[in-house]
């Protein structure tokens, strides 16, 4: 089993280096953990743990994993040395934290607490270190992503509804960029800061979006039946990984171009989330 465990970390390590798949969570039988899927569809495990690991992405140089997890109780932010296959423990409050993403440079992790009270936008370096609130919100604050712009894109509760927001590193210009119906969740900037990709349940359903950064004019990707969900950019923006599903058995990971065509299912077993394409720096 040591043996299996060595070779199957070297295995991964090289993968990853090679800037090819998606990270993503599968449940097995009730048990969370981190998988990986190269460009021939082979799926390998990565983390082998009794309690959840989640929210999975592969940082800027290939080199580590942040990731959310249940491991010493509610949901805390980790990291994973890929080439050691060592593990370490960034968060320690008893609040829940989750939500991870990386800065473009790889030395900080943005991330979500509730902390203060209420879901809020933090900081901190990559050892887990200066943690800080970037937000400081009345409301919920949520699902953040640090895109090459500099901005940090987040989803913010304003009256009720979760509207696409975003701000600086260290939380001066704040903007709120939509002001419509439907829930806008996890919106992500393309790497050629031209359109966000999002989620909403403005039709509805839960489907995915783009829009515009320049006229906010929107375009509806998915129009399926069940849930689509989380969706990621790849690192040219030529495609989209996302999750299908209805929150349980029939639940897994697609990808599809980046104009919606395309669609190809990924996963075909078990409870499947969370995914991302690896993409790292050119």
């Amino acid at each position: 089993m040591k043996i299996f465990t060595i070779l199957l970390a070297l295995s991964l390590n090289y993968s990853l280096a090679l800037g090819q798949g998606i990270i993503f969570a599968k449940q097995v039988n009730n048990n969370d953990n981190l998988y990986f899927i190269n460009k021939k569809g082979q799926t390998r495990q990565i983390t082998n743990h009794n309690r959840k690991d989640s929210s999975p992405m592969v940082s800027p140089n290939g080199k580590s994993i942040v990731f959310t997890s249940e491991r010493v109780g509610w949901w805390k932010i980790w990291l994973m040395d890929i080439k050691e296959n060592k593990f370490k423990q960034l968060t320690h409050l008893s609040d829940a934290e989750y939500g991870p993403s990386w800065s473009p440079d790889g030395n900080h992790i943005v991330f979500v607490s509730s902390r203060n009270g209420n879901q809020e936008i933090f900081i901190m370096t990559k050892d887990g270190k200066n943690i800080h609130n970037i937000t400081n919100s009345n409301t919920s604050d949520t699902m953040p992503f640090w895109s090459n712009d500099n901005y940090i894109y987040y989803s913010s509760e304003v009256k009720g509804v979760y509207q696409i927001a975003r701000c600086k590193s260290d939380g001066t210009n704040k903007e709120i960029i939509t002001n419509s119906k439907g829930n806008k969740l996890m919106p992500q900037l393309s790497n050629d800061l031209t359109r966000i990709l999002y989620y909403s349940d403005v039709d509805g359903n839960y489907e995915i979006y783009v829009m515009n950064v320049i006229d906010k004019m929107i375009n509806r990707l998915t129009n399926h039946p069940l849930m689509d969900i989380r969706p990621r950019w790849s690192s040219d923006d030529s495609q989209i990984v996302f999750e299908r599903g209805n929150k349980g058995n029939n639940h897994h990971i697609y990808k599809m171009d980046a104009e919606g065509k395309n669609v190809k299912q990924l996963t075909f077993k078990n409870y499947n989330y969370a995914p991302s394409f690896i993409n790292k720096n050119k």
